[in-house]
């Protein structure tokens, strides 16, 4: 048996990003490869600290303020934070919010929410203001505060996509030898794929980078990139769409990609319904045939309780020996009914 872990090496790793940057990909992974429990939290306050166990992953999306920052330090966590490009990560927000309206919980709501985005397209103007708004700059500004500091863990999900087992293999590196499962079961059991089969709020789309070049022409590109350009300074990002894009096959591309999904969406909630539907109609058939039962049972009770009442009636008046005496014939009239399963026939005198 291998000995405890001290408070100097236990794994506790916060990983603080954007939201929509691939935080719930590594977050589930690395439960997996160190075999711990992980959450994932919107806010932290002083006695959810107390409450998290020896080990364990946090993801959170939190600016690096000084209060903060001191907590972690507190309490044993490093720092892990994962950068993604700010246009896949605009439009993945787009793209959740048709489903998701858990998004006003993000960042406890500072400067505002993303109700403007819904039915909104990459090219619209709700989605180019939303892009360049204080609310957006706040968002993506979480991965740029820590993304700064050398001394974080770093992680970028364009390179987690095209080498997956390498990326793993460097955060093992760091964070110490594994305990779970092999790198082979983390990457089949947190596919895109299986993960997307699994998920009851669409949170995992296409997950594809460099997609922002599909959507976004030259000129909505550019627009927003003169509002973000400190962001994609900071996290090594270039704006480099694609010079062929048009209005027209951008526009496309997007109800090709929302589309689909949109329509399996609904397919698979119908679907839902229906179950639920032929639930509630056997349950109701259920009731019925009980309610049906009920009736049988207290007509049967009803019946029972006239004839009580009508035998009953043959001892008014009666008192003294003779109740005795009527009472000794009842008992042997229900023994004869016991023993030959009918009544005795009265004979005529």
């Amino acid at each position: 048996m291998s000995p405890p872990r001290t408070a100097h090496d236990r794994l506790r790793i916060a990983i603080i990003s954007t939201p929509r940057s691939g935080n719930t990909w590594v977050r589930e992974a690395l439960g997996r490869i160190y075999d711990v429990k992980h959450f994932a939290r919107h806010i932290m306050r002083d006695g959810d600290w107390h409450e998290l166990p020896d080990e364990c992953l946090l993801q959170i999306h939190w600016r690096r303020e000084p209060d903060f920052v001191e907590r972690l330090r507190e309490n044993g966590f490093r720092v892990l934070v994962v950068a993604r490009h700010p246009f896949d990560v605009l439009l993945s927000i787009l793209h959740v919010v048709i489903y998701d309206v858990d998004s006003e919980r993000w960042l406890n709501g500072q400067h505002g929410d993303e109700r403007c985005l819904w039915g909104a397209m990459p090219r619209s103007r709700p989605f180019i203001d939303y892009a360049k708004s204080q609310r957006a700059a706040e968002l993506l500004a979480v991965s740029c505060d820590w993304w700064h500091d050398t001394a974080m863990i770093r992680v970028r999900y364009e390179d987690m996509v095209a080498n997956p087992e390498a990326e793993w293999q460097r955060l093992v590196s760091v964070l110490g030898p594994p305990r779970g499962q092999s790198f082979a079961e983390v990457l089949a059991e947190t596919s895109l794929e299986r993960q997307r089969r699994y998920s009851i709020n669409n949170h995992f789309w296409k997950g594809k980078p460099g997609l922002w070049r599909e959507l976004l022409p030259a000129a909505e590109a550019n627009e927003i990139f003169r509002s973000l350009q400190w962001c994609f300074e900071v996290l090594g990002y270039v704006c480099d769409p694609d010079p062929n894009l048009d209005a027209g096959t951008a526009d496309a591309n997007w109800i090709q990609f929302a589309g689909e999904e949109l329509g399996r969406t609904l397919r698979n909630y119908s679907a839902g319904v229906r179950n639920v539907l032929d639930h509630m109609n056997a349950h109701c058939e259920h009731v019925n045939a009980q309610a049906a039962a009920d009736r049988r049972d207290r007509d049967h009770f009803r019946d029972e309780f006239h004839r009580l009442e009508t035998h009953l009636a043959q001892f008014e008046g009666l008192t003294g020996f003779s109740l005795r005496a009527a009472r000794v014939v009842q008992k042997l009239q229900a023994l004869v009914l016991a023993r030959f399963g009918k009544r005795p026939v009265r004979r005529s005198p």
